[in-house]
């Protein structure tokens, strides 16, 4: 099972900054091996140096032709759809946590999670993702009803991967999902310091882990259980991601460091089929903004977000991995980060339970739409909503702020990068 490896992450003495030519002989070593350990800090070093626009233009060149050589000029795509954003956790950088009175709650059905799965498949998004965060009812009780629901109501050449993200879970609850449809796990560790983690998550499943009657263990140690549940969700026949979260760290070259250690564990170890998906969250704005915790960002996630996707493929080359950008950046970022390193992308993305059902219920039986309708207004204890205000009700549920367009957007964007949005099928 997964541990890190902090001596061997933390350097010695004070980083060394890299010259413009020392950087370029390195790039160049980088097109027929994977950057060294090392190598990554001297890079995320440059950061905030005269010269880190320059080291990061060269960074993504070589970088887009390494993914150009390795993938080509095409990505895949997911959305997630969340199902609820009612939390036992206490993490201080999320607006679901359990603290937050200021946050509304709902939590939606199957039929409203099919209907939105199903609009979103109809535009040719690849793969969903069911997110359900810690809500423990929910997870236990009503995700595997909800993975046979989509598995047996979705055509299988619809959607190429069924994902779900979720608490960590023990293997048996992984064994159980796998057999009711799952393909595989989104899971980020959010920062591979222990310290760290512990002080951002102070209660709940995130920060003691639970048991397999899905009870929170007293006095667990949250931290290893999320960290070695990739081990357990790869012994249940689950794909598997990996990722931390870019600026909760103030030291982001461990964090980096140790998200491509954890990759490069995970890729020998079990040498998966589908590729390791390589996450990238940001710490966004919350939606609740007085209830925001966020410290000082000590360096700017939209200028570096695409520079970092490249250091992940030119560490990882050799390894069967897939660099995931997110809409937590501004597109123009985003797509960015997709051109120079990102094999796999999300591009319509709401992050809040219903998030696109007034989109989705346009084309759906007018009766089915009405009792659909009825059932949300029933969980806001609302009468009847215009569905502009609807929508606006529903989005103040979201979990942070976050970059929102409609898919076919998205495609145009990465068509004039020169990126196609690729269909594969099961």
């Amino acid at each position: 099972m997964y541990q890190v490896p902090v001596d061997e992450l933390v350097p010695p003495s004070a980083a060394v900054g890299l010259s413009l030519k020392e950087a370029a002989y390195i790039l160049d070593e980088a097109q027929d091996r994977p950057l060294l350990p090392s190598e990554i800090r001297a890079f995320i070093g440059m950061i905030n140096t005269p010269d880190f626009s320059k080291i990061k233009a060269m960074v993504l060149d070589y970088s887009a032709r390494l993914r150009t050589k390795k993938y080509g000029r095409s990505v895949f795509t997911m959305s997630p759809v969340e199902f609820t954003n009612r939390c036992a956790s206490n993490c201080d950088f999320c607006g679901w946590r359990a603290d937050n009175t200021q946050m509304g709650r709902l939590t939606i059905d199957e039929e409203m999670v099919e209907v939105q799965a199903q609009y979103l498949l109809e535009k040719g998004i690849d793969d969903i993702e069911l997110v359900g965060g810690d809500d423990i009812r929910f997870v236990r009780d009503a995700l595997p009803l909800l993975l046979r629901r989509l598995r047996s109501r979705i055509s299988t050449r619809s959607v190429r991967q069924l994902l779900f993200s979720t608490m960590a879970l023990t293997e048996s609850q992984y064994r159980n999902l796998a057999a009711c449809g799952a393909d595989g796990v989104i899971m980020w560790q959010e920062t591979y310091d222990e310290a760290l983690y512990n002080r951002h998550i102070s209660c709940g499943p995130k920060a003691h882990g639970i048991d397999d009657d899905f009870r929170v263990v007293q006095n667990g140690n949250g931290f290893l259980f999320r960290l070695q549940s990739q081990d357990r969700a790869a012994k249940a026949g689950l794909n598997l991601s990996v990722g931390s979260m870019l600026g909760l760290n103030k030291d982001v070259a461990f964090d980096v460091l140790a998200t491509v250690h954890h990759a490069r564990y995970l890729c020998t170890k079990y040498a998966p089929v589908r590729p390791l998906i390589i996450g990238m969250p940001t710490w966004n704005k919350l939606t609740t903004p007085e209830t925001d915790k966020r410290p000082e960002q000590l360096i700017d996630i939209e200028e570096c977000f695409s520079f970092f996707a490249s250091l992940y493929l030119l560490a990882l080359s050799d390894l069967n991995v897939w660099v995931f950008p997110t809409c937590r950046v501004s597109m123009a970022s985003h797509i960015a980060a997709v051109r120079a390193a990102g094999a796999y992308t999300s591009t319509e993305v709401k992050t809040g339970p219903g998030g696109y059902l007034v989109d989705a219920l346009r084309n759906v039986d007018p009766e089915r739409r009405r009792a659909i309708i009825e059932n949300v207004h029933g969980e806001f204890g609302d009468k009847k909503l215009r569905s502009d205000a609807l929508l606006e009700k529903i989005d103040a549920c979201e979990q942070f702020q976050h970059y929102y367009y409609h898919h076919e957007d998205f495609v145009r964007a990465l068509n004039d990068a020169g990126i196609n949005v690729r269909r594969q099928i099961s």
